[in-house]
């Protein structure tokens, strides 16, 4: 695995969040192999680049490759994968998982989980950094701890599972439900690895109280999940232990970007946070 830093950038809305990201993967596309992916349902990187980047993955720059999630297509895909995971399982068993797959679609973590999942699959895809445009705060807060909720879940499903190739051993059949729980439940801790390892977080401000609230939030919700660094967007004379990033006018598109000073941001992700070797669980696609 490549990947040498996961970065999130949240905060109140209109804070300079998505701006930041943007400027932050370009730099970071010098050193490397760069993602940026958006979560965002209001999408706004196409925007601040100056021209489409779209749901399917585009080369934006050299070495920088962005991408805008689309939710509901999210969801379907990942019900997609979890059906055709299930489908050489017993018709009993497989009627069971169907209906789950497709109260998956329906419930109100669905998207949570569906990103989680795909931010899996861009982990393992050769990326050395990865850019993540976040959701408003709520959402964003809801997307970790939905991590912890999908974890409970499969361990549950593990224990049922267990049961179940016990009395499948004795029937003299093979049972493989155990195996797709075990593979999926290995994806969700290989992930929380990479965040606890290699994730940063940046909760965006600017010098006023509303966003001051939301990114004092986010570092207290998300104490344990993920390393969280305060940032002041358009800083003037605010003082404390936070990073700096002072305003540029019309900073748009790729030159505009360039303009940024975002290098403390790019100190703080290449400052990894574990410099043993990987020791991640095996995980498959």
């Amino acid at each position: 695995m490549l990947l040498k830093r996961l970065a999130f950038f949240g905060g109140k809305g209109g804070v300079g969040k998505s701006t930041l990201a943007c400027a932050t993967a370009l730099r970071l596309s010098q050193e490397g192999k760069t993602l940026l992916v958006s979560i965002d349902p209001a999408h706004s990187i196409s925007g601040i680049f100056g021209f489409p980047v779209g749901s399917q993955l585009k080369e934006v720059s050299k070495n920088l490759y962005a991408v805008e999630l689309e939710g509901e297509r999210l969801v379907e895909e990942y019900a997609k994968r979890v059906l055709e995971a299930i489908s050489g399982l017993t018709p009993s068993v497989r009627r069971g998982l169907m209906a789950y797959a497709e109260y998956l679609r329906l419930s109100p973590t669905a998207l949570e989980t569906a990103m989680l999942d795909r931010l899996v699959d861009f982990i393992m895809e050769g990326y050395e950094y990865i850019m993540v445009d976040s959701a408003p705060t709520g959402q964003l807060i809801r997307l970790f701890k939905s991590l912890q909720a999908v974890r409970g879940w499969f361990e549950l499903l593990r224990r049922v599972a267990k049961e179940r190739q016990k009395v499948e051993a004795f029937m003299g059949r093979e049972d493989r439900l155990l195996k797709i729980v075990e593979e999926r439940r290995k994806r969700l801790e290989f992930l929380s690895e990479v965040l606890s390892k290699k994730g940063i977080l940046f909760a965006v401000a600017r010098e006023e109280p509303l966003s001051l609230e939301e990114a004092s939030r986010l570092e207290k919700e998300l104490k344990g999940y993920i390393e969280v660094r305060r940032v002041i967007n358009c800083w003037r004379s605010m003082e404390g232990n936070f990073l700096k990033v002072e305003e540029v006018e019309k900073p748009y598109g790729l030159e505009g970007l360039k303009r940024i000073p975002a290098a403390g941001l790019v100190d703080a992700i290449k400052r990894y946070l574990d410099g043993r070797p990987d020791e991640y669980p095996h995980v498959s696609s």
